[in-house]
């Protein structure tokens, strides 16, 4: 049987979500695609994958390499390409912290890109790595090794509103399922602000708007309805003549549907942002909120 690295281990868990071709494969587990084919031939003479039409698919026996490997489904290396992990190992961070750095790159990997919002809405509550609140887990845990990884390409002005973080390669949102959408990273879930965002009947301005008044509410944690047009609506103004229109016809409605995003005086015009959880475990969903206002916003 063939000895596995880590890059056939990573084109195996790709293959375990659906059939791919080389160049899908390739731009997956950053290899070069003549090199990822010699080495699929191998694959397929052990018995781990086999051919198909215009590409590969695991086999049985591939599945049961996997299942004895001891990185179950659950396990963050999974999805990072090998290039991303050896950087990540070289930062020689504890456990905790290495896993949301890992889930931080897994939202760029899926997207394309996300803003810094994005990602602490993301990841914080499920991996807050020993960090207090958002602020520190993003200033002193995240934003540093995020911006030295392969691929990830850093916003010029990373505290600007709606500041994008990006991945260089191909998405995996734009690898399609027959449902139009794939789950593949840990991080990613459909409860997230993202997802919420992209669900939203907006043109690609109005989305734009929307997502850079999100990042600045996860940041501030609260604002109102003029605060937050004066921090975004000159940068992002989705098409609309005035913030005023932009906030009721645009913004507002868009945050009415987005989960987290809720308003903090009734039926006015002061709006919060209260991470809640998600997934595996949120030992601190609210962190960064006052004890009052947790007090005055707890989940049903």
């Amino acid at each position: 049987m063939v000895t596995l690295d880590d890059r056939d281990t990573a084109t195996l868990w790709r293959l375990r979500r659906g059939d791919a071709d080389v160049a899908t494969l390739a731009e997956t587990v950053r290899c070069d695609p003549e090199s990822l084919r010699d080495r699929l031939s191998e694959l397929a003479d052990n018995g781990l994958v086999a051919a198909v039409d215009g590409g590969y698919r695991i086999t049985s026996d591939g599945e049961r390499v996997l299942a004895a490997s001891g990185t179950g489904a659950d396990d963050d290396r999974i999805d990072t390409p090998p290039d991303v992990e050896q950087r990540i190992e070289s930062f020689d961070l504890r456990a905790d912290r290495e896993a949301a750095v890992r889930s931080a790159f897994a939202v760029l990997h899926y997207w394309g890109d996300a803003t810094r919002g994005e990602i602490v809405d993301a990841v914080y509550s499920e991996d807050p790595a020993g960090y207090e609140t958002r602020d520190e887990w993003w200033g002193e845990g995240i934003r540093g090794c995020l911006s030295d990884l392969p691929t990830v390409d850093a916003p010029d002005s990373p505290d600007a509103p709606g500041a994008l973080w990006r991945y260089g390669g191909t998405p995996t949102v734009a690898e399609l399922t027959d449902d139009g959408r794939v789950l593949l990273e840990r991080a990613v879930t459909p409860f997230s602000v993202r997802f919420a965002v992209e669900r939203l009947d907006l043109s690609d301005d109005e989305r734009a708007a929307v997502r850079a008044a999100v990042d600045w509410l996860v940041r501030e944690g609260e604002g109102d309805a003029e605060e937050i047009a004066d921090a975004v609506y000159s940068e992002y103004s989705g098409g609309y003549d005035s913030p005023e229109e932009w906030w009721a016809s645009c913004v507002e409605p868009a945050f009415e549907a987005i989960p987290g995003v809720k308003r903090a005086d009734g039926d006015g015009e002061r709006w919060r942002y209260r991470q809640r959880s998600t997934g595996r475990t949120s030992t601190d969903p609210g962190a960064g909120l006052s004890d009052e206002s947790l007090a005055s916003d707890e989940e049903p």
